[in-house]
């Protein structure tokens, strides 16, 4: 369904997975495998071992951790906090220096943060819930103005 599509029926599903770039990746398999150098002089077997076991649970381990925003359903999710998007009041895109301001200097202790340091932009979510004393929620995305029609609309 195109986008055109979807803004007249109403139906917008969104998805992103905050996944390390490619870079990112490089680094963590040689991070991973360079513990293979500890048991190096002791046993050079031991220490491929280590480093192939440490690179892949490296791996592995981000990949299980790495969150997901989607909107689905009438359903706004970013990582672990789910709610209905029908709360969504204010969504506000951010470039990488408003990201890196709102994440700093300008955070509030009460801002749910949902943010991998690999994702530079993203977006300030507003919610319209009396009962939640959460002021917003600082997400990381690499398609911000796509969240903010998503969710906007």
């Amino acid at each position: 369904m195109s986008s055109d599509q979807q803004r007249k029926t109403g139906v917008t599903n969104l998805v992103e997975s905050l996944r390390p770039s490619p870079v990112m990746w490089l680094v963590l398999v040689v991070l991973g495998a360079s513990f293979g150098l500890i048991p190096g002089p002791i046993n050079t077997t031991i220490a491929v071992v280590t480093g192939v076991a440490t690179a892949v649970l490296a791996v592995v381990l981000v990949v299980v951790f790495t969150p997901r925003l989607q909107l689905a359903k009438g359903v706004f999710s970013a990582g672990r906090a789910k709610v209905p998007a029908s709360l969504v009041a204010k969504v506000e895109p951010l470039d990488a220096a408003q990201m890196r301001a709102a994440h700093g200097v300008d955070l509030d202790a009460r801002a749910y943060l949902c943010t991998r340091a690999w994702v530079h932009t993203g977006i300030r979510v507003t919610l319209n819930d009396p009962q939640d004393p959460t002021p917003y929620w600082l997400i990381s995305t690499r398609r911000p103005q796509e969240w903010v029609r998503a969710l906007g609309s």
